[in-house]
Formats: C-alpha cells, sequence, structure tokens
C-alpha cells in the first residue's frame, strides 16, 4: 500500500485535517497508537470496509491472514481500490508517517537519563517548541483564515493570536482558569467551552458589495455583546464539533507561551514582581497606563487594540521602570 505525501507537522494541516486528526486524539484519547492509525486513515482518505470498533484494539475485522492468524484489515481508497493490512503493518507506518501525531502542544523532548545515585549520565534533550517545528509564530498559524460553522462564518486567530484584541485576551483569560475545573459538570463543562469559543471567534458582519461586484467582502470586528450573543449558538455546535474548542485553546495556550518568551517582565511566574505587572491584574490602572504613555483618547481605543500591541507598550513601560529602578539603586548606593 503506497501512503501519500502527508503533512510533516500539526500546523501544515488543513482545517478539515486538523479537525479530523484532532476527532481521532479525542475519541481514542486512551489509546495512542489506535488514534494515531486512525488519523492515518482520515489523511489518506481511506474507509475501512467490513470493520467494527472493539474496545481492546479500536478496530477489528472478522477476515485472518491464513498463515499467520492475523486479523487482516481491508480499506478502501477514493479511487475504489481495496488494500489489506495487519493491525501491526497499519500502527507501524502510522508512526513512521506521522511522528509528530503525540506532541500537538509541542514534542517533550527527552527526559535526562540517571544513574542508580540520582546523578545524570545523559543530559536531557530541549523540547522542539511549537509541533516538531522550531519557529514558534509557524507554528502557531492556522491553516485558513475564516471557517464556517452551522452555515455562518468565523474568523480564526491569526498567527500567535495577533488578531486578538486587548478586550478579547483579558475575556479569555478570565475564562481559562475555569475551563479544567474537576468539579464541573458536563454540562458546566460544554457551557465554558462554548463561552471561550464564542469570545474566541469574531463573527463575520454583514457580506458588502466588493468593487468588481462578483466577491462578497466580509468584515471581522470584535464585539463583546456579539460574542456574548453567539454563545447560545456555540453551546448547540460543541457537540457536534467537540474538536473545535481543543484546537483553539491549543492556539491560545501555545501564543500566550511564545508571549512568555518575547515579554518575561509582563509573565514573570516568580520571585519579585515588577510593579507594572501587578498593574496587568489592574484593568483600570493597565488602561490609564497605555493611554497616556501612547497618547490613546478613550479607553475603548485601548481595549480594540491588537494584543501585542498593547503587550509591547506594556512592555516597554516595564522595562523602563526597571531602568529608573536601578539608577535609583545606583543613586543611593553613592550616598
Amino acid at each position: 500500500m503506497m501512503i501519500p505525501s502527508l503533512p510533516k507537522s500539526w500546523s501544515a494541516l488543513t482545517w478539515q485535517q486538523l479537525i479530523d486528526c484532532w476527532q481521532c486524539k479525542i475519541r481514542y484519547g486512551g489509546n495512542a497508537d489506535v488514534a494515531r492509525a486512525s488519523a492515518l486513515l482520515a489523511l489518506c482518505g481511506l474507509t475501512p470496509v467490513g470493520i467494527t470498533e472493539c474496545r481492546n484494539i479500536g478496530i477489528t475485522t472478522g477476515c485472518y491472514d491464513e498463515t499467520t492468524g492475523e486479523a487482516v484489515y481491508t480499506l478502501r481508497d477514493k479511487d475504489g481500490g481495496l488494500w489489506t493490512v495487519t493491525p501491526r503493518e497499519l500502527s507501524q507506518m502510522a508512526r513512521q508517517a506521522l511522528p509528530w501525531f503525540d506532541y500537538p502542544y509541542g514534542d517533550p523532548g527527552k527526559e535526562a537519563v540517571r544513574d542508580e545515585n540520582g546523578k545524570v549520565i545523559e543530559e536531557a534533550v530541549e523540547p522542539v517548541r511549537g509541533y516538531v517545528n522550531p519557529d514558534w509564530r509557524d507554528a502557531m498559524a492556522l491553516p485558513e483564515e475564516k471557517m464556517m460553522v452551522g452555515g455562518l462564518c468565523f474568523a480564526l486567530p491569526q498567527v500567535a493570536c495577533n488578531s486578538l484584541t486587548w478586550q478579547q485576551y483579558r475575556s479569555l483569560q478570565a475564562m481559562a482558569p475555569g475551563l479544567f475545573d474537576e468539579g464541573a459538570t458536563d454540562e458546566d463543562i460544554i457551557s465554558r467551552q462554548a463561552e471561550f469559543v464564542a469570545y474566541m471567534l469574531v463573527p463575520a458582519s454583514e457580506g458588502q458589495q466588493s468593487v468588481d461586484r462578483f466577491a462578497p467582502k466580509h468584515t471581522f470586528l470584535y464585539d463583546t455583546d456579539r460574542a456574548e450573543q453567539s454563545v447560545a449558538f456555540w453551546r448547540q455546535q460543541m457537540p457536534q464539533t467537540p474538536a473545535l474548542f481543543h484546537i483553539l485553546f491549543q492556539t491560545y495556550q501555545t501564543a500566550m507561551r511564545y508571549y512568555e518568551q518575547v515579554f518575561p517582565l509582563l509573565f514573570n511566574g516568580g520571585g519579585k514582581q515588577d510593579p507594572l505587572q501587578d498593574a496587568l491584574t489592574g484593568e483600570v490602572r493597565t488602561i490609564n497606563a497605555v493611554m497616556h504613555y501612547q497618547g490613546y483618547t478613550k479607553p475603548e481605543d485601548v481595549y480594540a487594540e491588537n494584543l501585542p500591541v498593547i503587550l509591547s507598550t506594556l512592555n516597554t513601560m516595564a522595562e523602563e521602570a526597571k531602568q529608573i529602578e536601578q539608577m535609583n539603586a545606583r543613586i543611593k548606593s553613592k550616598h
């Protein structure tokens, strides 16, 4: 069986491939081999013939190899051709073809090897950031700019979530801690996921006729009221598109890790906190500081600004504050 050329990373998938792979991961989350094999079949356009699900090995069939006694899967390609393969062969092909499948949040790398006394005899290998691709920004690029769900058009987050506004980010930041509350019911989880998706995806406004009068243009502007109104829509859609939330949350989390690297003063998790980092928890103080520094005329301008612009401003302010603090410390030491 010839395996076609396949994507080399999560970030190289098309939107439909991304959905297919995540659905395999969710459906067979407890069995990595089966999830990977199922993803391979989906990406290759192969359909199992006469195969039913089985709790132990995921998929099985009533056909067996007369020589080895192994189960034999019959697969049909897009052209109607039939192929046979054993579970062991399918698993091996999936491992070779999709080495990146197990690491949607980034390759965890190789842990350090220690001897019986706990001494490191082989150093750990640093993880490859961003799905086997060392370039953070490319790894976070979703395959398309917009998507259709339930007959409605929505804008996907751009690379590193650069299309998020400061207001969107603050809303998502407030929701994130409650998304994985162990005490929440299934209904609560679906509602919280729906709210997160609603605030992250911006619905298209009414189509506008373009100059050439053929291709309608869609504008995507974030508005809190529109986001809140779409929560009910996403609550209905979540059971049909369970992978959507996971993909969007993964994109958000990866972007935040990227920003932690770019703006370390703003995302310092421990030790002495910079006064401007504390301002991140005080919305009014943050907005007033940014308005004064950048010359915005009203708070709405700050909330509507793109997230990286505001983070860059805050980071610059934090650096200047730190330099002033160091200069004052040097002056005091001289006296």
